[in-house]
């Protein structure tokens, strides 16, 4: 998809029906749990998935995470994390952690839809994840209390069956994109499959 053909249908991404669960489906692995209405214990946070050009290019920004003592340590994400009751709401949400985790002002930041929202079992976390523009690439600031490094990845290798695969994760196969040797599988994977489906529509 070419910076222009994006920049003039970004609008109808907003009005293009969210797939959800029938995309998500298609990148969970075997057997994941997907009803959150009777967990009492549910947390909530949200993420952003930022589109922006370099060279004209279209771009979106992946992290790795940090390597810590915690469930979600070292896995490939979208910057994110959890609402604090200071947020007016999970779009507040979004921009603060991506502020925090990889520097970029909100002040530049385009909103252009929300996308379903996805429940994650291993951690109670009902996650809102936001897709979002900017004019220009970012000025990157990694904060490596959290973020171990950035991983830009071309929009047109997320539309391309190729990137598409399984691989064996903690003695199970799952399906995953493959971004040049970064696997993405689980939550981020299912909201890539989600962002991906609605890109193709507007073909």
């Amino acid at each position: 998809m070419e910076l222009n053909e994006f920049l003039l249908n970004t609008p109808k991404l907003n009005e293009i029906p969210k797939p959800g669960i029938k995309s998500h489906f298609k990148m969970a692995p075997k057997g994941r749990e997907f009803n959150y209405e009777i967990n009492n214990n549910l947390r909530f946070a949200a993420t952003i998935m930022l589109i922006y050009p370099i060279r004209k290019i279209l771009h979106f920004c992946l992290i790795r995470r940090a390597s810590k003592n915690t469930i979600h340590s070292n896995q490939i994400a979208f910057p994110g994390g959890e609402k604090y009751k200071s947020d007016k709401n999970y779009w507040d949400t979004a921009l603060r952690e991506m502020n925090e985790e990889i520097g970029v002002k909100q002040d530049n930041v385009i909103y252009i839809t929300n996308l379903s929202k996805l429940f994650i079992p291993v951690s109670d976390y009902l996650v809102f994840p936001f897709m979002a523009r900017m004019n220009k690439r970012p000025v990157f600031l990694l904060n490596k209390n959290e973020v171990d490094y950035l991983i830009e990845v071309k929009l047109s290798k997320l539309l391309s069956k190729s990137s598409i695969g399984t691989s064996k994760i903690m003695n199970r196969k799952v399906p995953i994109f493959n971004f040049d040797g970064e696997h993405v599988w689980g939550a981020t994977a299912m909201i890539l499959g989600e962002a991906r489906d609605m890109f193709i529509l507007l073909k």
